[in-house]
C-alpha cells in the first residue's frame, strides 16, 4: 500500500557555494550539476564574497568557481577529486563513510561484444541550462537500430524510449556493464526480429545517473508533484533534450501514437507518468513492477493521478499502460493489484486500455535461479533476478484513426519477470 510522506523521501536539499574573494568583479559555478555550463549559474556578492544556493540531492557533486573568466577550485573546501582536481560538495552524506564512487571517464560507456556494432548507437544529448540548472546531468544514450534500418532508407519507425538503459544490453559485467550482465534485451530482440515475431522499432536506453550521484536514480525518476510534472526537469529532459535528438538524427515516427515508454520499478513508475500527464508525446506505456508505492511531497499517489485523470477524461482512457508484479515482492504486489483495481474503476477497459499481468512465480524461483547459472555468472540470489523474457502481445496493435493507418507495435516489448523480492 502507498506509504504516508517522509522527509526521507525529499530528495532535494539547499545547497549554498560561497567563494570567499572580496576583490573578484564576476563569479559564477559550474560543476557536473548543470553540465560544466560556465554561464548556467551567476554567483551574487555577499558579506563572505560571492554565493549562490541551488537544490541539489543526496550525492557528491564536482564543481569548480569562474573568477573572472578564470577557472579555480574552492580553496575552503578539502575535498578534491583525484583525477581532475575539482572540488567535491557532499550533499547529505559523510565522505568518510561512502567516498567517491569510482568513475574511470566522464560517461559509462557500455559494448556489445556478441555485435559488429551497425546496431548501436551512442549519442550524448546536451542538457538545456534550464534543466541542468535542476541537476541533471549529461549522459551517453544508447539506440538500438532494427536489422532493416540501414537497407530500407526511406522507411521510418516507431520508438520506444526505455528507463534504466545501463542494464538493458548484453555487456558482461567484466566489460562495464551491471554485475549480471544486464537484461539481454538486445539479443532477445535480434531473435524476434529475426523469426518475424515482433514489428521492429527502434530502441531508446537513457540510463539513470546514480552511478554519478548516489539518489540521482529517485530523483529523476520520483517527481516531486504527481498532478503537475511540466515543470520535472527530468522530464523535460527526455521530452526536450533526448526525444528531440533523436528524432532529429534518426528517422522516426515522432508523434505520440508511435512513441511508447518503458521501466520497470522506479523506471516504471516514471513510464506511468509519461502516459498519463504526456500522453500528446507518448501514448503508451509498459510499467513493470513500477513502484507505485512512492508519495510525492504533497501526500499525493500515483492512485490519485488515476483519479484525477479519471474526472478529467470522464472515465476515458487517454493512453495505453501495460502494469506487472511477480508474486514474490510482497507489498508491491498488492500495490499493482490495488492499480488495476482504481484503472477499472476509473472506467479503463480491461485487455483494451490496459492489461495487467501477475507472474505466479514465487514457487518456481529457486530451481530457475539454480538453472541459470550458465547464462547469468556471477548473479547475486539475493537480489531481484531479470529472466525468463516473454512476449507481449494483446494491447497495442495497429489501429485507423483519421483515415491514416497508425503503425503501433503489435506484440510490443518484453516481459519482465521480478523473482524473489521486490528491487525496492
Amino acid at each position: 500500500m502507498a506509504s504516508a510522506w517522509n522527509f526521507k523521501d525529499e530528495f532535494w536539499f539547499n545547497v549554498t557555494f560561497v567563494c570567499r574573494s572580496h576583490v573578484a568583479h564576476h563569479v559564477h559555478l559550474c560543476g557536473d550539476f548543470n553540465g560544466w555550463n560556465r554561464d548556467s549559474h551567476e554567483m551574487l556578492r555577499c558579506a563572505e564574497g560571492f554565493s549562490v544556493t541551488l537544490p541539489l540531492s543526496e550525492g557528491f557533486y564536482e564543481y569548480k568557481f569562474v573568477v573572472d573568466g578564470l577557472w579555480t577550485r574552492d580553496e575552503h573546501n578539502p575535498h578534491t577529486s583525484h583525477e581532475h582536481g575539482n572540488s567535491v560538495m557532499f550533499v547529505h552524506m559523510d565522505p568518510k563513510v561512502y567516498g567517491h564512487r569510482p568513475q574511470a571517464s566522464p560517461y559509462r560507456e557500455y559494448q556489445r561484444p556478441h555485435s559488429d556494432g551497425s546496431q548501436f548507437r551512442v549519442l550524448c544529448p546536451h542538457v538545456s541550462p534550464e534543466v541542468a540548472s535542476f541537476g541533471i546531468l549529461q549522459r551517453q544514450v544508447y539506440v538500438y537500430l532494427p536489422p532493416s534500418y540501414q537497407p530500407a532508407q526511406s522507411r521510418r519507425y516507431p520508438v520506444v524510449y526505455a528507463h534504466d538503459g545501463q542494464n538493458l544490453f548484453s555487456t558482461p559485467g567484466d566489460k562495464g556493464g551491471p554485475p549480471a550482465g544486464g537484461w539481454y534485451l538486445d539479443a532477445k530482440l535480434d531473435g524476434w526480429w529475426l523469426r518475424g515475431e515482433l514489428p521492429e522499432f527502434i530502441l531508446v536506453a537513457i540510463p539513470n545517473s546514480d552511478f554519478v550521484c548516489i539518489g540521482n536514480r529517485y530523483r529523476e525518476y520520483c517527481t516531486a508533484e504527481y498532478l503537475d510534472t511540466s515543470r520535472d526537469a527530468f522530464i523535460r529532459y527526455i521530452i526536450n533534450d533526448v526525444k528531440a535528438v533523436v528524432d532529429d538524427q534518426f528517422r522516426t515516427l515522432p508523434e505520440a501514437a508511435n512513441t511508447f515508454a518503458l521501466g520497470a520499478s522506479a523506471g516504471g513508475l516514471l513510464s506511468y507518468v509519461l502516459a498519463m500527464n504526456h500522453s500528446d508525446t507518448f501514448s503508451c506505456s509498459m510499467c513493470m513492477s513500477a513502484s507505485f508505492w512512492y508519495v510525492d511531497r504533497s501526500n499525493r499517489s500515483a492512485f490519485d493521478l488515476a483519479k484525477v485523470h479519471a474526472s478529467k477524461w470522464k472515465k476515458r482512457a487517454h493512453c495505453r499502460l501495460y502494469i506487472d508484479s511477480g508474486d514474490g515482492e510482497g507489498d508491491n504486489m498488492y500495490d499493482v493489484k490495488m492499480m488495476d483495481a482504481v484503472l477499472l474503476e476509473s472506467g479503463w477497459r480491461p485487455n483494451e486500455d490496459f492489461v495487467y499481468f501477475l507472474d505466479e512465480c514465487r514457487s518456481r524461483v529457486e530451481h530457475q535461479v539454480t538453472s541459470c547459472k550458465s547464462v547469468n555468472n556471477g548473479m547475486n540470489f539475493h537480489t531481484p533476478i531479470f529472466k525468463d523474457w516473454a512476449l507481449f502481445s494483446s494491447l497495442f496493435h495497429s489501429s485507423t484513426r483519421c483515415d491514416k493507418q497508425i503503425l503501433c507495435i503489435t506484440k510490443i516489448l518484453v516481459h519482465v519477470r521480478y523473482r524473489a523480492r521486490s528491487l525496492h
